[in-house]
């Protein structure tokens, strides 16, 4: 009876090992967050109405004049609200659904968000572009250029010297000039060091953990008690040890990238829409006046 409900156990644990080479225990989930806006016909989208003709203008010059000179991509977003969604994810799936960035390449691109009536903002850069513009650093350009125009409620002054800041710090670091960009706005890294993003576990991945440490656990008791079946005990051990490194349990980014689209229609050379990139990986910064 004993070597019976053994080999059951070493069963589960085959199943087991059988199941987890496919499992990520830090993937995102199968299905695609929806992206919380429409496809643009511009890339200065303005559902708060709070950007002047003049300012929108401007920022799709620059637009054009940064994707034909550096392939580079952005987008601004104004909403009332994000709801009941943290306007990190909110951003971040627009970011990807949209596709901002070229297709081929590094598929560089950045996004600001701003939801007026919450009084959050967020900017999120691509994963090519964050050593040019780190967390840090976007950090402080939007407390020095977009707090303070912000809480005087001038919100097309706030996103524009937010935009010539990360524009004209791009140029500097990467050698190239942008037509009507005042390159004083440049920025350079920031004295403190950056600080940690935290791992992010989902529910699933815990799960996946409890049953390896369980079917471990339930092989190292049947190996100490002896029995016929130790070379079957090392093997699956050593199975299901590497298939857990397998799992990538190392906490990178993930690699969900959104198509791109046709859309048509918009100024600043925007006929095609973005170019499909989307290789957003959560870098960033955001905050709140």
């Amino acid at each position: 009876m004993i070597l019976e409900f053994r080999f059951a156990l070493l069963a589960i644990a085959f199943a087991t090992l059988v199941w987890l080479p496919g499992r990520n225990v830090h993937a995102q989930p199968t299905t695609k967050s929806p992206i919380p806006l429409p496809e643009p016909f511009t890339p200065i989208v303005d559902y708060a109405s709070v950007i002047d003709p003049d300012t929108q203008r401007r920022l799709e010059a620059i637009y054009k004049n940064l994707k034909e000179r550096a392939d580079i991509e952005f987008a601004v977003v104004t909403v009332p609200t994000t709801g009941d969604r943290d306007i990190f994810e909110y951003s971040l799936d627009i970011a990807r659904g949209w596709g901002i960035g070229s297709k081929e390449g590094e598929k560089n691109g950045f996004l600001l968000v701003v939801a007026v009536n919450d009084r959050k903002y967020f900017t999120q850069v691509s994963d090519h572009l964050e050593g040019d513009l780190p967390d840090g650093l976007v950090g402080q350009i939007q407390r020095e250029r977009l707090v303070p125009q912000f809480r005087r409620g001038n919100y097309s002054q706030g996103i524009y010297d937010s935009i010539q800041a990360y524009v004209a710090t791009l140029a500097e670091k990467r050698g190239f000039s942008i037509e009507g960009i005042d390159q004083s706005y440049a920025y350079r890294e920031p004295r403190e060091q950056p600080r940690l993003k935290p791992t992010r576990v989902s529910s699933s991945s815990c799960c996946t953990l409890g049953i390896i440490v369980f079917v471990i656990f339930i092989i190292l008791l049947s190996m100490r008690r002896g029995g016929g079946s130790g070379c079957l005990n090392m093997f699956l051990l050593g199975s299901l040890l590497n298939s857990g490194g397998r799992g990538g349990w190392g906490g990178s980014s993930s690699g969900w990238s959104g198509g791109g689209f046709g859309g048509s229609g918009g100024g600043g050379g925007f006929g095609g829409g973005f170019g499909g990139g989307g290789s957003f990986g959560g870098g960033g910064a955001g905050g709140s006046w």
